[in-house]
């Protein structure tokens, strides 16, 4: 390895200076700073008027990275980071949110009460400190001791903040589920819905029977069908924009800057570097852990431009970088074999060429100044849009507006997909309103409000698709209910079940024993049905035809394992417990929902992340 590194000091010093200076030149020359300014900010939240220091977030997020991390030898996935990310910050939101709540509620806590709490409840995390454990096991004992020894005073203070603010959160729990309880009837009920069992027969006639193919509708018939039900299609406020945006792709600078870095590792490696080893310490692909690895494969597996070159290159030779949409690429040759084997179409196998291919792979991001570019020119578009008008600015720049349809608040946005931000300023400005400019994932644009109608009766032409589908699900769903209805005509004809389900390709079966709240196979849980087997006394009985969100369904009641009130009894008070703690739980739940609803929150953290997600 450090030999390898030896070779790569003149690259090293070469791109360090090129960078250098290019950093000199864009921050100095060309003062691209205004996107920087647009998304930074000195605290990463600022939660009800309180700030949250970056320094903060990063501590959180640190101990949570270095507890995900001890727990695998390997790197933790990108996809994880980021959630552990988000923990971090939902961590941070929930503490200051409730401590703001210990404050307003002015909430304290007691000497005694604090001396309870650690005497009786040890914390978890002074439970797992090695001080306090006797052969890798928490001694409580040991534990006590500490709490009475005059030499650990320091050691207890130190932990005295954090202890009473979890005393505090404590008490705002309880009173915030103090007003949960639980019934008599309540217990009873879960025991009878947990405990008691039917068996039953079923003719369960579903919307798929029907609906493969399903029936076409002429235009003529879906306009009646829309006049007929005219009542039950309305549409909610809606908005439409102009937009002008431009894509948050790499530019030609940032391919060419990432080509000669590649190109300094590939002269690194003519030079004599090891390619197992640059590719691990470079490669920005999972082949990296293997060396850049890739494995043999087939002609035709790889994207064209790599698949060309991999058969086309002779055994150990290396190739100057390759671009594809994945970035640059080196390539070191292994060799070639071929195999017989199943080839698509083919009855008999054949003889498969095949390469053995290594790479190292460097991906292009668009870079900051690249951003910082884009968000320039959309700044200036913005100042002229207000001044020349929308189109006038566009098309002096040569630039492109878009047009969205219509869309609902929060809804999808034509060429902008889902988008809190982009709905708000639609729903909250006045027409012909121009935004500042904003940033989503994919894109940076400006956009324009030019039209918002309010909620009401919608027209056929707003609601034709949604029309389509649902004389489908009508016409399917009253096929199911006629036959249905016949079959059960045969049953109150003295016929016996399977012969009047079969009459009508139906089938009558018979699953497993089941709850109120089991799922049935080839039923599912729908309640009308379920409720109504539960309803019938003697065996032998039928519910008749029972419409459901999948068809309509009749049950025969065979047997009824009914609850045993001996057993309520034994079972009432861990149950009533149990019922409580859920109860409580989402009583805090809904709580912390509205608490977080009703507070002003900023949050840089997420703006911070989906900036570095897409450079």
């Amino acid at each position: 390895m450090f030999s390898a590194l030896r070779k790569m000091i003149l690259p090293i010093i070469i791109i360090v200076l090129f960078f250098f200076m290019g950093m000199i030149v864009l921050e100095w020359g060309l003062g691209m700073s205004s996107r920087s300014d647009y998304v930074g900010s000195n605290a990463a939240a600022v939660i009800n008027g309180e700030e949250v220091s970056w320094q903060e977030y990063n501590r959180v997020f640190s101990m949570l990275l270095r507890t995900e991390a001890d727990k695998s030898e390997e790197e933790l996935p990108d996809a994880q980071v980021k959630q552990i990310q988000q923990d971090a910050w939902n961590q941070i939101l929930q503490d200051r949110l409730i401590m703001q709540q210990v404050a307003k509620h002015k909430l304290t806590v007691t000497e005694e009460e604090l001396y309870g709490y650690l005497r009786m409840s040890p914390p978890q995390e002074l439970q797992q400190t090695q001080y306090f454990q006797t052969e890798g096991k928490f001694d409580y004992q040991k534990y006590v001791n500490a709490m009475a020894d005059p030499q650990m005073a320091p050691y207890w203070s130190s932990l005295e903040p954090h202890i009473r603010n979890e005393i505090l959160k404590l008490k705002l729990q309880e009173a915030v589920v103090q007003a949960a309880h639980i019934t008599e009837a309540e217990v009873r009920d879960h025991f009878i819905v947990s405990t008691e069992r039917i068996k039953a027969g079923m003719i369960n006639v579903t919307y798929a029977r029907f609906s493969r193919p399903p029936p076409k509708f002429t235009d003529e018939e879906n306009r009646a069908y829309f006049a007929e039900h005219k009542d039950e299609y309305t549409v909610a406020d809606r908005a439409a924009l102009s937009l002008v945006k431009i894509e948050k792709k790499p530019s030609p600078l940032d391919w060419e800057r990432v080509y000669i870095r590649s190109k300094q590792i590939y002269d690194s490696l003519v030079a004599g570097a090891d390619f197992a080893e640059m590719a691990g310490f470079y490669s920005e692909d999972g082949s990296g852990k293997d060396g850049g690895d890739l494995g043999w494969f087939a002609q035709g597996r790889m994207v064209p431009e790599f698949d060309e070159l991999s058969f086309s290159m002779k055994e150990g030779e290396l190739s100057e970088p390759l671009r594809t949409q994945f970035g640059w690429h080196i390539l070191k040759h292994h060799g070639y074999k071929e195999e017989m084997e199943d080839v698509a179409g083919k009855e008999k196998k054949e003889k498969v060429k095949k390469a053995h291919v290594s790479h190292i792979l460097l991906k292009v991001a668009t870079s900051e100044e690249t951003l910082d570019r884009s968000f320039n020119t959309l700044n200036e578009f913005q100042a002229a849009a207000r001044d020349q008008g929308f189109a006038e600015a566009a098309k002096s720049m040569n630039l492109v507006v878009e047009e969205t349809g219509l869309f609902v608040r929060n809804g999808n946005i034509q060429y902008l997909g889902a988008d809190r931000a982009t709905s708000d300023f639609a729903f909250e400005n006045k027409i012909a309103d121009i935004s500042e400019v904003m940033e989503n994932a994919t894109d940076l644009f400006v956009i324009r409000l030019d039209e918002r109608r309010p909620a009401g009766p919608a027209t056929y032409e707003d609601m034709g698709e949604k029309v389509k589908m649902d004389i489908v699900k009508s016409a399917v769903a009253q096929m199911c209910r006629d036959t249905a209805n016949a079959i059960w005509a045969e049953l109150q004809s003295g016929a016996n079940p399977r012969d009047a389900a079969k009459k009508f390709d139906a089938e009558y079966s018979v699953p497993e024993e089941f709850r109120r709240d089991s799922y049935i196979k080839g039923y599912g849980r729908g309640p009308s049905g379920i409720g109504a087997v539960f309803s019938l006394t003697e065996p032998g009985q039928w519910t008749g035809p029972v419409d459901h969100d999948k068809g309509t369904v009749m049950f025969e009641l065979i047997g009824r394992k009914s609850a045993d009130i001996s057993e309520f009894t034994e079972q009432r008070d861990s149950l009533r417990t149990i019922l409580l703690q859920n109860k409580q739980q989402q009583c805090y739940g809904r709580w912390y929902q509205h608490l977080v609803e009703t507070s002003d929150i900023e949050n840089n953290v997420e703006k911070n992340q989906r900036r570095s997600d897409y450079m």
